[in-house]
């Protein structure tokens, strides 16, 4: 071998070019059914006429409408499917407690309504719009006409029964805020200070009820409407409370009626 043929190569002065990894591009998260029905209840909370609209949705979900219409036949569909959802992540039918208890069954299951639109108030609204029912809401609907027919009413008086007391929930619901703006309007500073937590001051309760001269009654009910506006749950519970009143006075009397009749059947048979 040639002594040039023993010299090592010497590197390169010039720096090489480093080759960068090959980026692997994003896969984007497939669109299905449970992701459009959690961005409809995401705006209906908040925004319940443009959680109609399909095109809002899809502009949420970064989508086009059509993506959507391909789970959805329309918006009525979608409705119907988010709030099926609401009522099954709301567990409306409390499992544990006793049907057999149907008092307490049926207060647990209506204010975990109160409870579900109290933490979406935007939901009445949106309920409002649907034409078409789902599963778990005739489920529940099923369920809370069981208990109340087991109970001891007739099927038609368990129906009106239901439907008061859904009607009622809902109402609060919407009353709640009116009600505040009328305690502001009628007792501005106990009202005011009730908001920031602190008791009221001897002249303000003098002064609430000096704007109450012409308004008796109410000033009457004073205490009791600035007790339910801080404690709106509560207020529902007594609420619901004296519908139950009278919805047990008639399952007793419904019970008092057989415990007669299988009296009168036992006489006849001596």
């Amino acid at each position: 071998m040639t002594e040039a043929a023993n010299v090592e190569p010497q590197a390169s002065a010039t720096p090489q070019p480093q080759t960068s990894p090959e980026r692997v591009p994003q896969k984007a998260t497939a669109l299905t059914r449970e992701r459009i029905i959690k961005a409809a209840y995401l705006i209906a909370k908040k925004d319940p006429l443009n959680a109609m609209s399909m095109r809002k949705i899809a502009g949420k979900l970064k989508v086009t409408p059509m993506a959507i219409y391909k789970h959805f036949s329309d918006k009525d569909e979608l409705t119907a499917a988010v709030i099926d959802m609401l009522l099954e992540e709301s567990e409306l039918i409390p499992a544990n407690i006793d049907p057999s208890d149907w008092r307490a069954w049926i207060k647990a299951s209506f204010l975990r309504m109160h409870d579900v639109y109290e933490e979406a108030p935007g939901m009445v609204q949106y309920m409002s719009h649907a034409t078409t029912f789902g599963p778990a809401v005739l489920t529940w609907q099923n369920e809370v006409l069981k208990v109340l027919i087991t109970a001891g009413l007739a099927p038609a008086k368990a129906l009106t029964a239901q439907a008061a007391m859904a009607e009622l929930v809902t109402g609060s619901t919407i009353l709640t805020q009116l009600r505040r703006l009328g305690m502001e309007r009628i007792f501005p500073s106990i009202f005011h200070a009730l908001q920031e937590g602190k008791a009221p001051t001897p002249e303000e309760l003098q002064a609430g009820l000096a704007s109450m001269v012409d308004h008796p009654w109410l000033l009457l009910c004073g205490a009791a409407m600035l007790e339910d506006m801080h404690d709106p749950r509560k207020a529902l519970s007594k609420e619901l409370d004296i519908l139950l009143d009278g919805i047990e006075m008639q399952v007793n009397q419904h019970r008092q009626n057989q415990t007669s009749d299988g009296a009168i059947d036992l006489n006849k048979g001596k």
